[in-house]
């Protein structure tokens, strides 16, 4: 069985590198080619340039949406229940207990869907993210945790750029969606161990 990968190497690499070739290539043909200016100079030095800091920008937002939209089309091929599906910023985790499998999606991999036995995974738990003492205890990101194949996948359940206090409900809400996450992940376990 293939190993959990969260990055495709090559699309990372084509992501930055494809449009700073292209980027680089256009402002040498304008340094070559249209040395006094005008329209060629200004595509070659300003709007080809523009465009691949444009794509680093939005690109792989872009790329992200579109994988995650055909996400549950790749696993109905497979023939994977997608009912228990948790969207998260850069990771989808689909859970059929039933068949005791996990599909998982990554933002650095947005092409393919990675199916792997539940029973692959070997420990699960919630991260409250707690911090601080007394009056100052809070958190500004919850997620649940779990490790396949020897790696750490986090997904975030509550993420924010402030700390909020523990008791916060949108905090709690968090926790809850991590505990739940954390015990259906287990009961996929268990289904696939033949529990």
């Amino acid at each position: 069985m293939d190993k959990v990968k969260k990055i495709d190497l090559a699309y990372l690499l084509g992501y930055f590198l494809i449009p700073l070739a292209i980027a680089a290539a256009s402002v040498l043909v304008g340094y070559l080619f249209f040395k006094d200016g005008g329209t060629g100079a200004g595509i070659c030095f300003a709007i080809i340039p523009m465009v691949a800091i444009l794509w680093w920008i939005f690109g792989g937002r872009t790329v992200w949406k579109i994988g995650k939209k055909n996400m549950e089309k790749q696993l109905d091929q497979m023939g994977i229940d997608h009912r228990q599906i948790f969207y998260s910023d850069g990771c989808v985790v689909s859970m059929d207990i039933k068949q005791g499998k996990i599909g998982l999606l990554f933002f650095w991999s947005p092409f393919k869907v990675q199916v792997v036995p539940a029973d692959r995974v070997s420990r699960a738990w919630t991260d409250d993210g707690a911090a601080g003492a007394g009056f100052m205890r809070g958190t500004s990101r919850v997620s649940f945790l779990f490790e396949i194949d020897g790696i750490k996948v986090r997904v975030n359940t509550f993420i924010s750029n402030q700390r909020w206090k523990m008791n916060d409900e949108k905090v709690l809400e968090g926790i809850s969606k991590a505990d739940l996450w954390v015990q259906v992940l287990d009961q996929a376990r268990r289904q696939n161990a033949g529990a």
